[in-house]
């Protein structure tokens, strides 16, 4: 084994002495803000407070937009907004501070990573959440407040840290860019040739229309992409042939894009997720010799997650309410008595599931994993009814 192996009866010693430990305040603070994969009970609160507040205050500038709604509800909407502003600003100081605890930042130093955290895209939109209402107050609402709605309008993208569809498609994007930018070339190349022969075919008839190439390019974008206004139309019959066959291209042309786009966001989706099957637990060293009927049993218990690189799995003296088996990936293990590495068939939170009372290593990922979890309770019944399971745990032997 090329990973960090302790005694049993060493091992033992330092789970109870670590499993008074607790994390700072700060450690505390960052789990509930940035951790999504903790999934514990104060992270779902904040969580739900939070996506609430900002489709609801989405909701309130769209409809101060309606002078019957908010004329009478003035107040209402004055008061909404400055508590909402308040609380986004609140929660981006506070993510400010606790920002170091993320492994990618806190070897930094504090002020130049904390400046890395604030150009984030996410910290981005975090800022400008907030900044346009205290603009307004400094500047004496010298400023469009119209123009301001639009950066209001921007908290609906702080969804975005509580879902993964779309970072998932924005990554679609960016792994599919040479493909997209070829089809965007094919595109322009057929916008242009289409107006240059429209051109040459409507533009004697109609030169206020065709007459010019930007003219007859106008044309051919709206014919392309089939919206068809209406507004400029072919009256040859040439020039209604060439103007069938520009519908059909079009239509080939933006189902490409389409399609790259829409396979590549459904496989990025699956790959964060998968499904635990019967043979892929079977083939976990943990588990090998186990019959069928415990085998199946596990399946049932089992749950799936993905874990992007640089993810905090576990933290030292964090409660420990799961038990993990990385199915594939890599990850960084450290506690008192070193650093090393774990990789498929490691276990995470087998120290829980041994009788400590909270995590006593803190495990990062180094890349993307895929992890089994299982509630630290489920584990120790299965232990119970299963004493070579708990065996291997307690001695965290992976054969």
């Amino acid at each position: 084994m090329n990973r960090h192996t302790t005694p049993t009866v060493e091992r033992r010693r330092l789970i109870n002495d670590r499993s008074s430990e607790q994390p700072s305040l700060r450690q505390r603070v960052y789990v509930v803000l940035e951790e999504g994969q903790t999934q514990g009970l104060l992270s779902r609160v904040v969580e739900m407070v939070t996506i609430t507040l900002i489709v609801t205050n989405v909701i309130m500038v769209i409809l101060e937009t309606v002078p019957s709604v908010y004329a009478p509800n003035k107040v209402v909407f004055t008061n909404f907004e400055t508590f909402t502003v308040y609380f986004f600003a609140i929660e981006y100081l506070i993510r400010l501070w606790a920002c170091v605890e993320d492994p990618r930042i806190g070897t930094k130093h504090p002020i130049t990573g904390r400046l890395g955290f604030v150009t984030r895209p996410m910290a981005a939109v975090d800022l400008l959440s907030f900044a346009p209402y205290f603009v307004t107050m400094v500047t004496g609402g010298a400023l469009d407040l119209r123009a301001l709605r639009i950066l209001r309008l921007l908290r609906l993208l702080k969804l975005a840290r509580y879902s993964q569809a779309l970072p998932a498609m924005l990554g679609v994007l960016y792994a599919e860019r040479r493909a997209l930018i070829g089809s965007f070339i094919l595109l322009m190349c057929a916008v242009c040739l289409s107006a240059e022969v429209m051109h040459m075919i409507e533009g004697p008839g109609q030169p206020n229309d065709f007459g010019t190439l930007p003219g007859a390019m106008y044309w051919a974008i709206t014919t392309l992409s089939t919206v068809g206004y209406g507004d400029v139309v072919p009256h040859t019959y040439l020039g209604k042939l060439v103007a069938g066959i520009v519908m059909i291209v079009g239509l080939l042309l933006f189902a490409m894009p389409i399609g790259i786009i829409s396979v590549g966001f459904v496989n990025g989706l699956h790959r964060r997720e998968f499904s635990i099957t019967w043979s892929m637990v079977k083939r976990q060293p943990l588990f090998e010799n186990f019959d069928v009927e415990a085998v199946s049993r596990i399946v049932d218990l089992m749950g799936a997650r993905m874990v992007q690189e640089h993810t905090r799995i576990s933290t030292a003296g964090q409660a420990g309410d799961n038990f993990f088996l990385v199915i594939s990936g890599r990850a960084r293990a450290e506690d008192d008595v070193g650093t090393w590495e774990m990789e498929a068939g490691d276990m995470i939170g087998d120290e829980v599931v041994a009788g400590a009372e909270g995590y006593t290593k803190t495990i990062t990922a180094r890349s993307e994993m895929r992890l089994m979890v299982m509630p630290a309770e489920d584990m120790r019944r299965l232990c119970r009814k299963y004493p070579l399971l708990e065996q291997r745990i307690r001695n965290d032997v992976i054969l």
